[in-house]
């Protein structure tokens, strides 16, 4: 009975001490998923400028681990779907599937944009080539963006319609003035308008394409070429322009040698996380920056 007994003692506690380790290992804090855009995007570019700790900004200094997407959707479907992530994407994509973070204690919205108090925010920015003339239709395109027809579609983005000549232009630069668009008795002649740049503005160009085919009673597709792949691809294609028939677009600023440029509208970039994450509701910049540089590994180290 004794070894019997020694048996069943030794087996208890076997099980005790594996169970122990489960509980453990079920236990154990995992490391915050860091989620962010490709070296060739306006929103990375301009978010990493934005964030900064001690006069360092993100620049360069993204932590190795982080997982890397070429897409706006992308990031939001990662964080959606992982509930220790946290990543930015532009306010104008922000959806209910995850929850928009304050950064030193203010939302992301039109109001704090405007007014300055919201920090993380960047213009978005039409581009073309001065090196070569625009094509008739190009151009008349261009005056249809640069005019308050783009309103409209700017609040249909979710963004912020700039109609302060100062500020849609470069700082230093002469202002860029609203527009008052004159329709032409029928679509100007030219090859289809080729546009290229930043996923951030889809909802924006694909509104204002809608808009301008509708005004002469013609098909998106059949005047436009629109494939989004960066801010930084819409920059190449607008200097390697050679027919006049392309328009980039950029969420960061613009201030190149041989691009024209204005910017149309203001937009935050916002920092999401899970809709099950209720840790993270408030960071400072600073926190974000060592989030983002790997410096705070878990949840449970932010102060």
């Amino acid at each position: 009975m004794k070894k019997i007994f020694a048996i069943l003692t030794s087996v208890a506690l076997v099980f005790t001490l594996v169970l122990g380790l489960c509980s453990c290992a079920c236990n154990a804090e995992k490391n915050i998923t860091v989620v962010v855009r490709e070296d060739s995007s306006g929103t990375k570019e301009a978010f990493d400028k934005a964030v900064s700790k001690n006069g360092v900004t993100l620049q360069g200094n993204v932590t190795a681990d982080a997982i890397i997407h070429n897409k706006t959707g992308l990031v939001l479907s990662a964080v959606a779907s992982d509930e220790n992530a946290i990543g930015y994407i532009s306010l104008g994509s922000l959806n209910d599937t995850v929850n928009a973070v304050k950064v030193n204690g203010v939302l992301p919205s039109s109001e704090t944009v405007l007014d300055g108090s919201y920090k993380i925010q960047r213009p978005f920015v039409i581009m073309t080539s001065e090196k070569v003339p625009l094509t008739l239709r190009t151009e008349d395109f261009l005056n249809y963006l640069k005019s308050a027809a783009s309103k409209e579609h700017s609040e249909a983005a979710g963004t912020i319609f700039l109609e302060d000549g100062a500020k849609r232009a470069n700082e230093g630069s002469e202002p860029i003035d609203v527009l008052d668009y004159q329709k032409q008795s029928s679509l100007p002649n030219g090859a289809k308008i080729v546009i290229r740049g930043s996923t951030s503005m889809e909802k924006f160009i694909n509104s204002a394409a809608k808009g301008y085919a509708q005004l002469y009673g013609e098909n998106v597709e059949d005047i436009f070429d629109i494939e989004l792949q960066g801010s930084s691809i819409g920059r190449s294609a607008v200097e390697n322009d050679a027919t006049g028939n392309v328009i980039g677009l950029s969420s960061a600023s613009v201030d190149e040698e041989g691009i024209e440029s204005f910017n149309v509208c203001l937009d935050a970039v916002a920092v999401i996380v899970n809709k099950s994450n209720t840790t993270i509701q408030d960071l400072t910049v600073e926190q974000l920056y060592d989030i983002f540089a790997g410096n705070i590994k878990k949840l449970s180290e932010l102060e």
